[in-house]
Parts: C-alpha cells; structure tokens; sequence
C-alpha cells in the first residue's frame, strides 16, 4: 500500500497498483504502419527552459477512478492538482502545412488527505537511463505535440502527451533491465491540454483547459524486466502504454483524447492552468 511505503516523507511517486509479465520494446520507428519517425526541423535543447511549471486545480471523473490510479483509496481527498513544467523539444514540419511542436518534461499530480498529509506523484517523457531502443529526446517525444491537426479541434492548437512514472518493486525503485519478483506500482499518464484561452488585449494564448488520463502498468508473476525505453515505445507486456494504436504504431494525431486503444482511464479534468508557466514562456 502506498501510505505505509511513503508515509515518512509524504511524497509518493508514480506509485499505482499493477502486476507484472514479460515484455518487448518496439524501438522509435512505425514506418511499417505507416506512421514514420518524423525528422525535426530545429531542436532546441530540452533544458534550455527554467522555471518551476505552472498548477491548476484537477476535478476527478469519479472516486473510483480516483482510487485505480491510487491502488488504495484516498481518505477525503482535497486540493488535487496537476503540475505542468515543459520545455520545446523540436519542431517538425506538418503534413498539412505548418509545423508541429514537441514539448516534454515532467507532469505531477498531488493531493492532500482527511488528516492534511499531502503526496505528489511524477512522471516524465525524457529519456531514461539503462538500455533503451530511442536515441533522442526529439524521437522519444514525438508523440507529444502542440498542433493544430487534431480532428476535435477544427484546427485550433491543442496538446497531448505521454509520461511516464518511476516503477517501485516492493517499495523500491525498480531499475531498467531488472525482473521484480513481486507486486509492482507503476505507470503513466497523457495530459490533454485541448483548449488555449486567450488574453482580452490580443497578446496571445494565456490559460489551458483540458484533462488528465492513467494507465497502470499491468501484468503477473513472474514478470519480465522493466524495459529502458518509455513505455510508448514498448509494444507488448505489461510495461507498455501506447494510445491511438494503429496496426503495430501509434498515430498520435487520429485525436486529441485517448480513443480508448490503450486502455486509458480519465483522472479528471482542468482549467486555467497558466500557459507561460507551464510550457516555460516557449510557446
């Protein structure tokens, strides 16, 4: 249970209920589907943004919901919130003109119980340490695009990306390449940022509205090694958490949402959470 694992200090990250199996990274390329890597047109350094991100208030689907992505039932949960802080990763050239960009970093999620204790959980979309299949934060971001080719926003921008959290075995942090020989907790999350809010005096985009989703990592005994590679890179097992599936890749602009590929559940959604703050004043 999680609150006997971080009681003492009151942080918990990226910690839900799962189990575990084996698994098989499918490296960076979906050409055979049709859906090639995309070659960045610039890319910045994904650390060339500083700052501490930006929150806003989060209003759970439901209870249940809730407490999936917990692995344990909160006590009168309040205060939720998600945290935003992402720096521009690349720019590629769209399709349809125009270009898309790719924005990643980290993603956090924090609430404070019926006796004040507060916990936060969080994930990234960079390049994690150990083996792995990817070769760039460009390539290990480019599904996590601000464009404006989602089909729901009638070509208007909006935003949508993976992140992933650290995999605990038993209370301790389950290193790329190792098998867990009991329960896991583990994970990732999409953030949506579907509508861009824009100032009176016409100087641009200031707030995002939009939604938060999870997926546990989900398998059994005995359980194979935690990939390197994000798990959106991963295409069978437990550890894998692909979204807008097609054939055996991923073709991340089909919609903004999650359409229900990947087995994603929504945690809840969000408004007027501070764009600056959140992209890093990169947009």
């Amino acid at each position: 249970m999680r609150t006997s694992i971080y009681a003492l200090t009151l942080t918990l990250v990226a910690v839900f209920a799962a189990g575990c199996g084996s698994n098989s990274s499918g490296g960076g390329s979906n050409s055979a589907s049709g859906y090639p890597v995309p070659v960045p047109t610039t890319t910045p350094s994904p650390g060339s943004g500083t700052g501490s991100g930006a929150s806003a208030l989060v209003a759970i689907t439901s209870q249940s919901n809730f407490d999936n992505y917990l692995g344990w039932t909160a006590n009168a949960p309040t205060n939720i919130q998600v945290t935003v802080n992402m720096n521009k990763i690349a720019t590629y050239s769209s399709s349809t003109g125009g270009t898309d960009t790719s924005f990643g970093g980290e993603v956090s999620i924090s609430f404070k119980d019926a006796t004040g204790r507060s916990y936060t959980d969080s994930f990234s979309s960079l390049l994690q340490s150990g083996p792995n299949t990817v070769s760039s934060e460009a390539q290990n971001n480019q599904y996590n695009l601000l464009t404006a080719s989602y089909p729901e926003n009638n070509g208007l921008p909006g935003y949508h990306g993976f992140f992933q959290g650290t995999t605990y075995c038993g209370g301790y942090p389950l290193p790329p390449g190792t098998v867990c020989a009991g329960q896991i907790f583990g994970g990732a999350v999409i953030l949506v940022i579907k509508s861009f809010g824009f100032s009176a005096d016409g100087s641009g985009a200031t707030t995002g509205s939009g939604s938060v989703w999870f997926k546990n990592f989900v398998g059994s005994v005995p359980m194979g090694p935690l990939p390197g590679t994000n798990c959106w890179f991963v295409s069978a097992g437990p550890y894998q958490c692909r979204e807008w599936l097609s054939g055996s890749g991923v073709n991340t602009k089909s919609s903004i949402y999650p359409n229900g590929s990947g087995g994603y559940q929504e945690l809840g959604t969000f408004t007027g959470l501070s764009l600056s703050g959140a992209f890093n004043g990169q947009l």
